[in-house]
C-alpha cells in the first residue's frame, strides 16, 4: 500500500471510528390525548436542566445541627455553597503522613516530585478544596485539584 493510499485509508478509518461515537436519538413520546389544564402557581424556584439542584444555601435545621455538632457554616467551592465545616485540632501542624493527621497531611500540588523526600501540613478542616498534594510515608503519593 501506497504512502497516499494508507493515509486514505487512516483518514476513511477514522471518520468511520468517529460516526460510531455520535449519539442515538431518544424515542418521541407519542401523541398525548388533549385534556382539560389547571395552572398552579409555581411551588419554588425552577430547577435547573438535569433535575439538579444547585441550592447554595442550608436550610436552618441543617445550619443548627452543624453548629450544635462543633461545625460552622462557610461557603466553600467555586459555586460558593453553603457547607459545615469542622476545623481539625492539629491544624497547619508538620507532618510526614496522613496516619499523623486527623485529617491528611497535604502539600502544595506539584512542589515535589513523588520520588523526593517531602513534608507537609495537617489539614485544616473537613472540607479541603484547592490543589493539593497528599503526603505520605515522606513522599507526595499523588496531586488532585478539588472544587
Amino acid at each position: 500500500m501506497g504512502g497516499r493510499s494508507r493515509l486514505l485509508f487512516l483518514t476513511a478509518l477514522g471518520a468511520l471510528a468517529l460516526g460510531g461515537c455520535t449519539p442515538a436519538e431518544a424515542p418521541q413520546p407519542g401523541p398525548v390525548a388533549p385534556g382539560p389544564v389547571t395552572p398552579t402557581a409555581p411551588t419554588g424556584p425552577a430547577e435547573p436542566a438535569g433535575n439538579q439542584s444547585y441550592a447554595r444555601d442550608m436550610n436552618a435545621a441543617d445550619k443548627a445541627a452543624c453548629t450544635s455538632g462543633g461545625g460552622t457554616v462557610q461557603r466553600r467551592g467555586m459555586l460558593g455553597m453553603e457547607m459545615c465545616v469542622h476545623a481539625y485540632a492539629d491544624a497547619g501542624r508538620q507532618c510526614t503522613d496522613s496516619a499523623q493527621c486527623e485529617g491528611k497531611c497535604v502539600g502544595s500540588a506539584g512542589s515535589v516530585a513523588p520520588d523526593k523526600a517531602a513534608t507537609g501540613q495537617c489539614q485544616a478542616d473537613d472540607r479541603l478544596f484547592g490543589c493539593y498534594a497528599e503526603i505520605k510515608g515522606g513522599k507526595s503519593a499523588y496531586a488532585i485539584c478539588v472544587d
